[in-house]
Formats: C-alpha cells, structure tokens, sequence
C-alpha cells in the first residue's frame, strides 16, 4: 500500500472554501456500487440529523471516498460543500452539536448499515488488479477468490526450509517447541 507523501507544509494552515456539490466529480473508477436502497438510507439521514461524515476529494474535485454520500447529498437538498485543505498527516473530525441521545444512536446505525448495502464494482476490481494494483493488500486470499473468481491474483509464497527436522528435535520435546538438535 503506498504511503502518504511528506508534508510539505502547503496545506497545514487547513484552508476551507465552500463550493458547490455540483461542482464535485464522482469517481469514474469508484470501486464500490451504490444501490437505491444504500443511497436512500444516506440521503434520509442526511435529512434526519444532517451531515456528519467527511468525503474526499482529489485536487481536481474528483471524489475519491463518498461518492453516495455526495449522490445522497443532492437527494437531500445540500447544494454546498465545504473543502478543508490537508495532506493526510492528520485526521479532520467533523463535531456535532445538538444531536439529542436518539439522534447520535440513528446516525452511527445509518452510517454503518449504508456501508454495508453498497457492493464491489468487480469490473473495477479486476481492471486493478490486471493494472498491478496489489488487492491483497485489502483483502484475505479467499475473499479475493469469492469476489473475482478465478481471476483473482495467486497470492506470493515462498517456501521456508525448515531449521531442523521433526526427528532431529529432542525427545523430551513433546510440543516441537525445542530446536536444538540431538547430539550423538
């Protein structure tokens, strides 16, 4: 997984502008599909109790994370975003105020059920992998198989010789923890 690039000091000010939603891109490439159902759970409560997650964007407005929730934004109305300049060095948390005790319980049930209603856009996926993109640095080998099937990417294993053999450990070694030889 690549690292985040040095701070180079540009965005540690932590300018915000506010734009227009509009003037946002989805992600062309966006791994992940958003059904009615996961777009409509946003869009409610956004209307309910009002934004409370962040999105991220690139330089050029393209949306890298949030792409249902900018979709489920415009559902809901919101026409203006506010863009906090950062470089990744620190994490941006959004506070709330006023939320009443049911409130703050909806949000954090909406915010985790909606991630889960979207799906993997497979084509995407797969158009990654064949790019060199490693996946097996986001998902477990067999996730990968379930996901792509066949075309998912044989993970890298290389053998180890083993140190010593079972029968050259001691005797009174009943867990093969001992890896000392036996000496004749």
């Amino acid at each position: 997984m690549p690292t985040v690039p040095p701070d180079d000091g540009a965005t540690s000010e932590h300018r915000t502008v506010t734009a227009h939603l509009r003037d946002l891109t989805s992600d062309p490439e966006n791994r992940r599909e958003h059904n009615a159902r996961n777009v409509g759970m946003i869009a409610d409560s956004l209307q309910h109790v009002g934004a409370a997650r962040s999105i991220v964007i690139d330089e050029d407005g393209v949306v890298l994370a949030g792409n249902a929730t900018v979709e489920a934004a415009a559902e809901a109305g919101i026409e203006q975003v506010r863009i906090v300049e950062a470089s990744g060095h620190e994490l941006i948390a959004v506070r709330r105020r006023g939320l009443s005790p049911e409130q703050k319980r909806a949000l954090a049930l909406a915010d985790n059920r909606a991630a889960e209603l979207a799906t993997w856009n497979l084509d995407q996926l797969k158009a990654d992998a064949e790019a060199g993109l490693d996946l097996a640095s986001f998902f477990a080998p067999a996730e990968l198989a379930d996901l792509l099937g066949s075309d998912a990417p044989v993970p890298r294993f290389e053998p180890v010789e083993a140190e010593h053999r079972l029968d050259e450990l001691q005797p009174h070694c009943s867990t093969c923890t001992c890896r000392q030889a036996v000496t004749s």
